[in-house]
């Protein structure tokens, strides 16, 4: 499954424009914790904590397009639904998620002299390391704000609703969980 995206992950350093005095490229490490909101088909969610680092391209401070890797950690309890015989039994989740995903961000307007605010995207897969890694696909939308400094470093908070599919446990099921992640960091361009 991973083979499949592996090219629209290297599509964004593929494409050269004629006017290569206006981009460059940049670099962006954040940290952040998750809360998890929703988990259908079970009762429980599962929060934890994220850090990730892009690496991209700067279309002249009106686009960021870029490729991500990152580690995150969940945690927490859940229950699956009971049948009318059996009662429902209390599971813990304590799993780390490593993943790869293409990162967007469009500024949309500038807030003060020297921010901006804009919306973010993200898409991408998170692969199993190891025993204690998930798998499966993820998926984020949100806004954040970057705070330019005149020299390189550049301050930057994020807030995002994500998705992220779980693949889990000897018999591969799969849980949809949602949750809501709040990050800050640090961009270089």
């Amino acid at each position: 499954m991973f083979k499949r995206f592996l090219p629209l992950l290297l599509l964004p350093f593929c494409y050269t424009p004629s006017a290569q005095a206006q981009q460059s490229y940049y670099t962006l490490l954040q940290g952040g914790g998750q809360l998890g909101v929703l988990n259908p088909g079970n009762d429980g969610t599962f929060n934890g904590y994220t850090l990730h680092f892009i690496f991209g391209r700067n279309f002249d401070e009106k686009a960021f397009l870029g490729f991500g890797l990152g580690n995150e950690t969940l945690r927490g309890d859940y229950s699956k639904a009971a049948s009318a015989e059996a009662e429902a039994r209390t599971y813990g989740y304590d799993r780390n998620l490593f993943p790869i995903f293409i990162d967007a961000r469009l500024p949309f307007a500038d807030f003060g002299a020297a921010s901006r605010i804009g919306a973010l995207a993200n898409a991408g897969y998170s692969v199993k390391l190891g025993a204690v890694y998930d798998k499966g696909p993820l998926a984020k939308i949100g806004f954040f704000y970057l705070h330019d400094n005149m020299k390189r470093s550049n301050f930057t908070v994020s807030a995002s609703y994500a998705y992220q599919q779980l693949n889990y446990g000897a018999f591969h099921e799969r849980m949809n969980h949602q949750s809501i992640q709040l990050a800050v960091g640090l961009m270089l361009k």
